[in-house]
């Protein structure tokens, strides 16, 4: 079963340092996954302070690829084994 989104939902709100405008916290609540039978949505925790009018918006998020850049080796480095 494959992630092919998260699903994250506005929790809280907070006043920014920088320009004092108020921005919103995501939590993420879940995710959807696809299945042999189609998509499936696997919820995680529910946050039920953040209804409002008794529902909640939730947000559908596609898996980043937060793959770690190379580094790249010094060429000093690269044949100078000390054993």
């Amino acid at each position: 079963m494959a992630i092919q989104y998260f699903v994250k939902a506005a929790v809280s709100e907070y006043e920014d340092k920088a320009d004092g405008k108020m921005k919103k916290r995501y939590a993420s609540i879940g995710v959807i996954m696809d299945t042999k039978h189609g998509l499936m949505l696997k919820i995680e925790t529910l946050p039920l302070f953040a209804l409002k009018d008794g529902g909640l918006l939730a947000y559908l998020n596609p898996p980043e690829d937060k793959a770690i850049p190379t580094q790249q080796v010094s060429k000093e480095f690269k044949d100078d084994v000390p054993f």
